[in-house]
């Protein structure tokens, strides 16, 4: 009875997976792509200011342009995971929301994105939690190490520092501070990655007990998964080698065989 209840369950699991990925679905496993969008957004996230009280011209067009990239990139790792086609629309309508709030806010009151736009922020923050989640679930389905299975693993790890960077953020509307004074938010980006990689320079860090946790909770993930992952990939990658070396083998010793010699 047991061992049935663990293949319905198991059963269950898979048809759930089934419904949300698709892979047949567009775009699949294209990570090459993903990983210049989403190096594309750390860099406008880096030296853009999308939090603003005041912006000139050109700092409006660089937020909405950063905004774009970064929604783009969403779009792109999840259909490059292979999201089932219904859910890539309500994505798609997601992102698209993403933008027009955004333009609202700031053509509109000009008034700091962390309280004018938090709707926007909180959906911003599930894409971009999701994103990473949804590339590692689709690489853990690789049997073979291909280029792009690599620059798959190398977006994820870069998409944690941007749903980082989203989730600081929205701490920092909610709470009234992140940082003991007040930051534009390229800042959050620079501590973003400098947690991520552990780095820890010491210039900026966490005032509130949720941030010191979130940035605690950011570098343990960071070591984790480049420890977990990495060995995941080598182990992936040992494992093709040596199917394929048993396979020539095979096939090498089966044509030294001759046909067997009659009486």
């Amino acid at each position: 009875m047991s061992g049935s209840g663990a293949d319905e369950r198991a059963a269950a699991r898979s048809a759930r997976l089934s419904r949300a990925f698709d892979d047949r679905s567009r775009g699949l496993d294209r990570f090459g792509l993903v990983l210049a969008l989403t190096a594309c957004s750390v860099v406008g996230l880096a030296l853009v200011d999308i939090n603003g009280t005041e912006y000139t011209t050109v700092q409006q067009l660089g937020a909405l342009l950063a905004a774009a990239v970064v929604g783009l990139t969403l779009i792109t790792a999840l259909r490059a995971s292979g999201l089932a086609r219904r859910r890539q629309v309500f994505v798609d309508v997601l992102v698209l929301l993403v933008v027009v709030g955004y333009v609202f806010s700031l053509l509109g009151s000009r008034t700091p994105q962390g309280q004018a736009g938090r709707g926007v922020s909180t959906i911003l923050v599930a894409l971009s939690v999701a994103a990473p989640v949804v590339i590692v679930m689709r690489l853990v389905r690789h049997r073979d190490i291909t280029l792009q299975t690599i620059l798959g693993a190398i977006s994820a790890y870069l998409l944690i520092g941007v749903a980082y960077f989203y989730v600081y953020l929205a701490v920092g509307g909610w709470q009234g501070q992140f940082f003991a004074d007040k930051q534009p938010s390229s800042t959050y980006m620079y501590f973003s990655l400098t947690t991520l990689t552990t780095v820890g320079y010491g210039d900026f860090t966490a005032t509130t007990k949720l941030g010191r946790l979130l940035a605690n909770s950011e570098a343990v993930i960071g070591q984790v998964y480049l420890v977990t992952f990495v060995a995941f990939i080598v182990s992936l990658g040992a494992s093709a080698w040596k199917n394929r070396h048993d396979a020539e083998v095979a096939t090498g010793a089966g044509d030294d065989e001759g046909p067997s010699p009659r009486g």
